[in-house]
């Protein structure tokens, strides 16, 4: 991306948190527990990130040359590792400089504090760069430790006396609204023995885990090149190990239980993708509920929501995938295509209106909206099913795609090709606002629907 296409989205940005919602979710009493539930989930995300890519990690060929060769694990991966860690710190410290900037320009802290807030914002970008290698290079380690780190961070910040004890805390009193800024120096001291760390994590990265990870990075990187999202992400999916010896397939029973049930301990045989699943559910269930709140800024919120509701239903979707891939051909188990779609189609929208309902549900009994919020989150999830069938009725890149469309603007087709692997993202993340909105205007939500639906209903009949 160039200065000139990066200008437009930093401005827009800075406008949104300068506006008065942006102000008031800054200057909020809970913005430095949120920050430092934030920078918890961030190091912890980033173990566990290691695990399937890590930040140093060459293509599959030199990988395997330099990884076999003589030369120091240090030397030989520093370059991938020290670009990967600047991308992350340049983050950290943007989101650092307009979290202060705002701040100072409406008056709410001083350049100082602010700029020690930056600084904090740098050292937690260096501390996620360490915890992503740390991640490459103790992948089991990195399992265990990850959820100690964010369940300890989210502890953190609601315990108040917790925060002078850890890193995370750190970092949430120097945020440049906090009362207390004297904490630089433990976060710096915990920064510079992570670097110091670097060189010997980097010692123990086997040939075989380094190989294994460019090779699965190559193969998605050539999907996603392709527009094949749906498949450069069925590279990183775990291999079913768990309740292999519970029969999945019961005959006598009616077959839309048959189904249900098929599909049900095909999901419980990847437990931490079901329950990773389950947890991004639940998750844009709390975000759509919040999103009704007047004080927060509802249509981002649902948009949000729906973009996480959208990647939950993954794991939970295989079964219609399937029946979408063999659509085409002869039938598999004596029944209709329409038919096969929808029993598959039972386990995702039962799994997802529980887990909305009871979600929406506790959550409405802490803020309100009760009912809408219900009904909303509702619509999103059936939405969002659709959109997921839709998305696997897509099939390859259309050919017509693949010509430029010259504009003054310049060529459009790259935008275009983008458009349409990411249509079903881009169509649940306008339900969500949509949703959001829907106490304002019902009627964008219905035009979202029926476009959503008319589109899957499309690729059904023109399926190949």
């Amino acid at each position: 991306m160039t200065l000139v296409t990066i200008a437009p989205i930093v401005r827009a940005i800075s406008v949104s948190m300068t506006s008065a919602e942006g102000v008031a979710l800054l200057t909020s009493p809970e913005a430095p527990s949120v920050t430092m539930l934030a920078v918890s989930g961030m190091w912890a995300f980033s173990l566990l990130l290691g695990r399937v890519r890590g930040p140093a990690l060459r293509s599959p060929f030199v990988t395997h040359a330099l990884a076999s060769s003589d030369v120091p694990r240090a030397t030989s991966f520093r370059g991938p590792l020290l670009g990967s860690g600047t991308m992350v710190v340049a983050l950290t410290t943007a989101v650092g400089v307009l979290i202060g900037a705002s701040l100072v320009s409406t008056g709410h802290s001083t350049p100082s504090d602010a700029g020690l807030f930056v600084l904090a914002s740098t050292c937690v970008g260096v501390i996620s760069s360490i915890a992503w290698l740390a991640g490459q290079a103790m992948p089991r380690a990195a399992a265990l430790i990850s959820p100690v780190v964010f369940a300890l961070g989210a502890v953190t910040s609601t315990v108040p006396e917790m925060q002078p004890f850890t890193p995370w805390g750190w970092v949430g009193l120097a945020y440049p609204v906090a009362a207390a800024t004297g904490t630089l120096a433990p976060i710096l001291a915990v920064t510079a023995t992570a670097a110091a760390a670097a060189p010997a994590l980097m010692s123990r990265l086997s040939i075989t885990l380094l190989a294994a990870q460019a090779a699965r990075w190559a193969a998605a990187t050539s999907y996603a090149t392709g527009m094949e999202l749906a498949a450069a992400a069925t590279v990183y999916q775990a291999a079913p190990k768990v309740g292999r010896h519970l029969r999945a397939v019961r005959p006598a029973l009616p077959s839309p239980v048959v189904f249900l049930l098929r599909d049900a301990v095909g999901a419980a045989r990847t437990p931490v993708r079901l329950a990773a699943a389950a947890l991004a559910l639940a998750a844009a269930a709390a975000l759509f509920t919040l999103s009704l709140v007047p004080e927060w800024p509802d249509w981002a919120l649902g948009a949000v929501a729906g973009v996480i509701l959208f990647a939950g239903l993954g794991p939970f979707t295989d079964g219609i995938r399937h029946a979408a891939s063999v659509a085409s051909d002869l039938p598999l188990y004596g029944i209709s295509d329409a038919r096969l779609l929808t029993y598959h189609t039972l386990f995702p929208v039962f799994a997802t209106i529980a887990t909305l309902v009871v979600t929406t549900a506790a959550c409405a009994l802490l803020i309100g909206h009760a009912i809408p919020a219900i009904l909303g989150s509702l619509a999103l999830g059936i939405l969002a099913v659709i959109a997921r069938i839709g998305n696997a009725l897509k099939g390859p890149l259309p050919p017509a795609l693949l010509s430029p469309i010259p504009t003054p603007m310049g060529d459009l087709g790259a935008a275009a090709r983008l458009t349409w692997a990411m249509d079903g993202v881009l169509l649940t993340a306008l339900a969500g606002a949509s949703a959001a909105l829907v106490l304002q205007s019902p009627v964008l939500l219905l035009a979202v629907g029926i476009a959503l639906t008319s589109l899957t209903i499309r690729r059904w009949r023109h399926r190949a």
